[in-house]
């Protein structure tokens, strides 16, 4: 009886083996190469997206000095423009008119 029972479960493993090796043919190995070509793939325009990120920031940094160098120059020019000329105080009672002369 134990015999028996060891020879289904033997036989049992070496099919379901032999299914899952019958499995890995042709296809999964088609399936394979082109996912290994789509990870090529990927790595290589994440490569080419870090050579942009790297170039966009150093001319981000170049645009902030020249911003700031403009502003600099701008501070000394924007002094004198933005304080008005003193102007004379104003009366706060309008003034007299003198008397017309008698004829």
């Amino acid at each position: 009886m134990m015999t028996a029972l060891r020879r289904a479960l033997v036989g049992s493993v070496l099919f379901l083996l032999a299914v899952t090796v019958a499995g890995c043919g042709p296809d999964m190995k088609a399936e394979n190469d082109a996912l290994k070509k789509q990870v090529a793939d990927a790595q290589k325009q994440n490569g080419d997206l870090k050579g942009q990120v790297d170039t966009l920031a150093k001319e981000n940094d170049s645009l902030k000095k020249q911003v700031a160098e403009l502003q600099a120059k701008m501070k000394p020019a924007a002094k004198p423009a933005a304080k008005p000329a003193a102007a004379p105080a104003k009366p706060s009672a309008p003034a007299a008119k003198p008397p017309a002369p008698k004829k």
